[in-house]
């Protein structure tokens, strides 16, 4: 009897590791799987801790209702296992909760026949009580368990290992390691729970099954912490393909369409795409694929669409097998509308002036080093005028800033329609700005001064303002006053502040002769 005692240790261990492991699994339950990790280990749970007081019991009725008692884990465990199996390795995408009702109707069922199974036998058809060579229950099962049940049990449990084998050729290296784990803990039980149902095997009426899990479950346990399962949830190719925003489209050696998401399946001018040839789905991207493959290709393509411009980037890479043999092509098609767009609408920030909408100073030194480059090369005339408002400051204090803004909008207007479509505008300071003039000498160049100040001299009204906009403006020309830019701004700088002065003088000679008129007008009085 001492060794009938003792035998009772091993479902008392099996119960202990695999309740050490649900509470575990429970606090990593945000993790993919792991509530349903946590129904497997929680059904074996109930299973070990009532076989453990069965076997422990020497009399028929508590024996029998700790017997019944395993009913409420021993039906459920195969379900929570396929549905983990099928979360772990990302294939649950249509698995929802109607499903799931469906999958637990038979586990539900067979709870319930079990606790009424005096009136039926359809779980235990005959029970009796032997005692020898130990206290023991004799069952004859009946038909829902040994039809119904236990196949059902043995096809969900077979269709996890059928998930983890799928998932272990098409996994990294660690997440095959925690395969392995999970396929082992639960391969083992599924072994002795056959030698017990159809061979028989036990010892003293000692179930094996529950103690399998025993084993199973210390194998958990080094998943767990060397495999870091729970710590590290794979991500199959499978899960990213599907659910990226890019088209990608999987080629055979002669461009068929071998795969494709659903990116690209609403991409695609057909419904029915898979197994044709990529031109009749994608006749915009064809010629990509019309000479072989040597090197990645990446080209973006406008397309036309409800009277919208879209843009395409289309990526194509060459597939090879591990033997470097060529197996196909990848196509991956991104819109890149948006992005583009943002980047013209960055780049509009950086090299034009936000007021005006002319060239800022950045943007005039980039054309303006290229295009003096190329008229030295050419040797062809470029001129440079450098334009500065006069009195421009008072008006900014005497009507406010508005009023000023508003001016230099209408500076820049007369700039723009003085000179020719090609050359650049540029306003580079408050009231400064630039015209470069190409293939324009020093006649050209002061035509366009000219038409200019006469442009600037006609009265302009602004809300209930009249002006008389006048402008400083120096002249220098490519290559007599300056070969680089740099250079051509300095000497027309000198140029526009001796222009200025000439203003300044007349002002104040004006103010002079007008101080003279009155007072000889005040004298004769």
């Amino acid at each position: 009897m001492l060794t009938y005692y003792l035998l009772a240790l091993l479902p008392a261990i099996a119960a202990f590791a695999t309740g050490s492991i649900a509470i575990y699994v429970w606090q990593q339950r945000s993790v993919t799987g792991a509530k349903s990790f946590f129904g497997y280990i929680f059904s074996i749970f109930i299973w070990c801790f009532f076989a453990v007081l069965e076997y422990l019991s020497t009399e028929a009725t508590p024996r029998i209702v700790f017997g019944k008692l395993q009913y409420f884990g021993i039906p459920f465990f195969a379900v929570y296992w396929l549905v983990f199996t099928l979360q772990y390795t990302h294939n649950d995408s249509r698995l929802n909760h109607q499903k799931m009702r469906l999958l637990m109707v038979v586990p539900t069922l067979s709870m319930i026949f079990a606790f009424t199974d005096p009136w039926h036998g359809l779980i235990w058809d005959t029970v009796e009580l032997a005692r020898t060579p130990a206290p023991q229950l004799m069952i004859q099962h009946g038909w829902w368990f040994s039809y119904v049940m236990m196949p059902y049990m043995y096809l969900l449990l077979l269709g996890g290992v059928g998930v983890l084998l799928y998932a272990y050729f098409s996994s990294s290296q660690i997440y095959r390691q925690q395969i392995l784990v999970l396929l082992s803990a639960t391969i083992i039980p599924f072994f002795f729970s056959i030698l017990y149902l159809l061979a028989s095997v036990h010892l003293y009426g000692l179930d094996l099954t529950p103690i399998s899990f025993a084993l199973s479950s210390l194998i958990i346990v080094v998943g767990l912490f060397r495999g870091k399962l729970f710590k590290v949830s794979p991500i199959s190719y499978r899960t990213v393909f599907l659910n990226t925003e890019d088209a990608v489209i999987f080629l055979d050696p002669k461009n068929h369409i071998v795969d494709l998401n659903p990116s690209a399946k609403r991409e695609s001018l057909h419904a029915k795409i898979l197994g044709k040839p990529f031109h009749i789905g994608f006749p915009a991207y064809q010629h990509l694929l019309s000479t072989p493959l040597t090197q990645e290709v990446t080209e973006t393509i406008k397309l036309f669409h409800h009277s919208q411009t879209l843009l395409k980037e289309v990526k194509i890479r060459a597939l090879h097998s591990p033997g470097h043999r060529p197996v196909g092509s990848v196509v991956i098609i991104r819109d890149v509308t948006i992005e583009r767009k943002k980047q013209a609408k960055l780049q509009h920030f950086a090299y034009v002036d936000s007021l005006t909408g002319l060239c800022n100073r950045r943007q005039l030194e980039i054309t303006g080093k290229l295009a003096l480059s190329t008229a030295g090369k050419e040797l062809w005339p470029v001129a440079l005028l450098y334009v500065d408002l006069n009195d421009f400051k008072p008006i900014n204090d005497t009507y406010g800033h508005q009023i000023g803004d508003t001016v230099l909008i209408h500076v820049a207007k007369c700039l723009k329609t003085c000179v020719r479509q090609g050359d650049i505008v540029a306003r580079i300071g408050g009231d400064e700005f630039v015209a470069l003039l190409f293939k324009a000498n020093q006649n050209a160049a002061n035509n366009t001064r000219e038409r200019l100040s006469l442009r600037l001299r006609q009265t302009i009204d602004l809300e209930t303002h009249s002006f008389q906009i006048t402008a400083s403006v120096g002249v220098a020309c490519h290559p007599q006053d300056g070969s680089t830019l740099q250079e051509l701004l300095n000497c027309a700088d000198q140029a526009m502040y001796q222009d200025k002065q000439v203003y300044r003088d007349h002002r104040t000679t004006g103010r002079s002769l007008a101080d003279q008129t009155q007072g000889q007008m005040g004298s004769s009085n």
